[in-house]
């Protein structure tokens, strides 16, 4: 006699109906492993983000952990990137995304539960060199801007893909700077990191980079103008399908700690952008 999975009993004569005890045993199987706990790692909290929030990111779970024991995995992409993720089932519980047409469009397609969608920080955009020099009053003008590019090569990001890259595009042309092909004066990298990279291995003299990409290391780093661009402004949301609560993270994040370790990342809260705008 055979026994097969299904329960049922095999014999040379032909079936029989499983015995009673078979069937209540393996019920009381599938229910134990419906109610097993889930794995471990379903304890971490997983965050995606920017990739220029990346350092700021981990060092905000960092401190998280130190505080509850609840590892932060953070997982950086461009937004629109990681919210296709998220809609192909990849595990998310919160999402640091850019402010706009594409954390909208994600909201509506229930990527993220937009009933939780905040204002989370502000980012700036920088002009930084490896050379030293004379550097401009805090308020650079385009002019003041147009005299330091002057001669460089510099690199900015990729105008299609990165924000940052997008404004370094707009204040190029204001100046009468081109960005295509034919100026070699101009070097477009991926992304801010991308950016940093160049400088690093002496492909470009200057670069404009989000103010979390500007490293230590550079002998000039001046405050770009914000001409009439819309701020760079990050939300967080909820993911559509989080394992963990997220709200005390949240909560988190308005602390003292959080927000000294936040600017000294490059990132000004949107608390402080509020009340700088109401003085």
């Amino acid at each position: 006699m055979r026994i097969f999975r299904d329960g049922r009993e095999g014999r040379a004569g032909g079936w029989r109906v499983p015995r009673p005890g078979l069937v209540i045993a393996a019920a009381c199987l599938c229910v134990a492993a419906l109610a097993a706990p889930a794995p471990a790692q379903a304890r971490d909290l997983v965050v995606y983000g920017e990739p220029t929030l990346k350092t700021a990111l981990k060092s905000v779970g960092t401190l998280w952990q130190a505080r509850t024991g609840t590892r932060v995995n953070v997982f950086v992409a461009p937004s629109d990137l990681s919210y296709a993720q998220i809609d192909r089932g990849a595990r998310c519980d919160l999402i640091f995304a850019l402010a706009g047409s594409t954390t909208e469009a994600a909201a509506r397609n229930k990527i993220i539960h937009a009933d939780t969608i905040e204002r989370a920080f502000r980012n700036g955009l920088v002009l930084i060199g490896s050379d030293g020099g004379a550097t401009p009053a805090p308020n650079a003008s385009l002019a003041d801007i147009s005299k330091l590019i002057a001669g460089k090569r510099l690199a900015i990001a990729n105008p299609d893909r990165d924000a940052a890259g997008a404004y370094a595009a707009d204040l190029l042309r204001r100046i009468g700077i081109g960005v295509d092909d034919d100026n070699k004066s101009v070097a477009v990298a991926e992304n801010s990191a991308g950016v940093v990279s160049l400088l690093a291995t002496n492909k470009a003299r200057l670069g404009i980079v989000y103010a979390t990409d500007a490293v230590a290391g550079f002998k000039l780093t001046v405050p770009l103008p914000a001409l009439d661009r819309p701020p760079i402004e990050y939300v967080v949301a909820q993911a559509r399908d989080p394992v963990m609560d997220t709200r005390p993270f949240i909560a988190f994040l308005r602390s003292a700690e959080a927000k000294a370790t936040l600017k000294s990342a490059g990132l000004q809260s949107t608390d402080e952008v509020d009340t700088s705008a109401e003085r």
